[in-house]
């Protein structure tokens, strides 16, 4: 039987001909997260919209279950006048058993434009491959293609006016672009056939299972595999042409590597941590997390992005905050617990900063772990509320950062590289992992969040949802209170 490839199922074979064949074979062992269908479902949304923001026209209805359909409802479309139907939707198009869907086909009098249609704000190299693909298909089915748009996000759009999103959407003329890859594509489409009707390819994952793309074979792939060492080289932080260097010369597991091969000192930290399983803590932090004054006030977010905007004020993309939790810890050792979180699916901001100012209105350091992204919410936020300004820039003057302090600090071996509070809090207090929480993780809790709002999600499942995200965002501040004793 002769493979049948699409425009996806060749980009899948360009990261890794292993993933083209389990997609063709085995895709039953794919695992796609939450996160990766929240994104999927948004495209999706992006897509619809901008066929109306291209002007609208004629949508192929078969899916793509219904190839033969689509093929013969492009066809019969195809057939009439383009001044009666001068933009397709999705039609259908097959040339040398690859097929392709492109997302809007505009007719002229002597020529075509295909249109690509990406949930992202620039141009990428894959995207021009995508487009290649398609281009090649139709022309090779017949169609005489002279143009190539890349029609994507404009991220300073803002939202301004109910339902308007003109100006949303951008095109950019990539014709030049495509036209330079054409020559590749019958050699590669001949290769992946190979593939695709060959045994399963012998590929080891690496850094090609996460570039340009997430995998969702991944797991399947790690799962036949050896034993990795307990703490490869990899686990450098930001440092892929040193970790590249060490796994040439045969390194494996950091415990090997000799301090000359390490070019600085939190390398060689990192290092020494791990071989001797003593923790690094340096011998002033103590003093340092304690000359911190009281009032304290501990403070984290959770933020949501959607590609379309929903809110009055917002762009695409913004990481806008629906939730917060503060503890305030005073020298006496009380403690004071505050939050937000509001899942009406209304704009929670002015909420949000009404009681934010309220919660921190005495004086005293807020500290928070990774500052620059609480920092740089809180002046978007200034931007969009102009009235509420001054106080808003008065709590990121009084923002204390918690990372750099334990990155220059602390190291456990148990960390892996990293210093992210879900990282840290581990090793120094294992009674407050987050592992008997519902909800472990910022990408998980703007899942939950989106789930929470949408018009669909019955009464008791939002009241559960929101339980859960309020105790998530409440650990992360009990534990940076908890950090302060190393």
């Amino acid at each position: 039987m002769i493979p049948r490839l699409s425009k996806s199922r060749i980009q899948s074979g360009r990261q890794c001909h292993k993933r083209l064949w389990l997609e063709l074979k085995q895709p039953g062992t794919a695992r796609w997260g939450g996160a990766a269908q929240a994104r999927l479902d948004e495209g999706t949304r992006f897509g619809e919209l901008a066929q109306d923001l291209l002007g609208g026209g004629l949508l192929i209805a078969a899916d793509h279950l219904h190839v033969r359909e689509a093929l013969a409802e492009t066809q019969a479309a195809l057939k009439r006048p383009h001044t009666e139907i001068p933009m397709l939707f999705e039609p259908a198009f097959s040339y040398e058993d690859v097929r392709v869907r492109v997302d809007g086909f505009e007719r002229g009098d002597r020529s075509d434009t295909l249109i690509e249609v990406k949930s992202t704000t620039s141009v990428k190299d894959e995207h021009i491959w995508d487009c290649a693909i398609q281009t090649w298909v139709a022309r090779g089915a017949g169609r005489h293609v002279k143009k190539i748009v890349l029609a994507h996000v404009d991220n300073q759009f803002v939202y301004t006016t109910p339902g308007d999103y003109v100006g949303l959407l951008t095109q950019v003329d990539i014709t030049s672009a495509v036209e330079a890859l054409q020559s590749d594509i019958p050699r590669i489409v001949a290769e992946l056939k190979e593939v695709a009707a060959g045994p399963k390819p012998a590929i080891a994952t690496g850094n090609h299972c996460t570039t340009p793309y997430g995998c969702p074979f991944i797991e399947h792939c790690q799962s036949g595999e050896s034993e990795p060492p307990q703490f490869p080289v990899s686990l450098l932080p930001r440092a892929r042409a040193l970790i590249g260097r060490l796994e040439g010369e045969g390194y494996r597991d950091l415990r090997d590597v000799p301090d000359a091969s390490l070019p600085n000192d939190l390398f060689k930290r990192i290092a020494a941590a791990t071989r001797d399983d003593l923790p690094f803590v340096s011998a002033d932090f103590q003093a340092t997390l304690a000359a911190i004054p009281y009032p304290r006030y501990f403070l984290d977010f959770e933020t949501v992005s959607f590609v379309i905007p929903r809110w009055l004020g917002t762009r695409p993309f913004q990481a806008l905050p629906f939730q917060f939790s503060c503890h305030k810890e005073s020298a006496d050792g009380a403690i004071e617990h505050s939050e937000f979180l509001d899942v009406s699916g209304g704009s929670p901001l002015s909420a949000f900063i009404d009681h934010l100012l309220d919660a921190v209105k005495e004086p005293g350091p807020i500290l928070v772990w990774n500052r620059g992204f609480e920092a740089s919410r809180l002046r978007e936020l200034a931007g969009m509320f102009p009235e509420k300004s001054e106080s808003l820039l008065e709590v990121v003057e009084r923002m204390v950062d918690l990372l750099p302090l334990y990155r220059s600090n602390y190291y456990h071996r148990d960390m892996r590289g990293s210093w992210s509070i879900k990282a840290v809090l581990p090793t120094v207090a294992p009674e407050l992992a987050y592992d008997d929480l519902d909800i472990c993780g910022g990408t998980e809790a703007q899942s939950a969040y989106m789930e929470a709002i949408h018009p669909d999600t019955p009464s008791h499942r939002r009241d559960e949802l929101r339980t859960q995200l309020l105790a998530y965002c409440e650990r992360d501040t009990y534990a940076m209170m908890r950090l302060m004793t190393p």
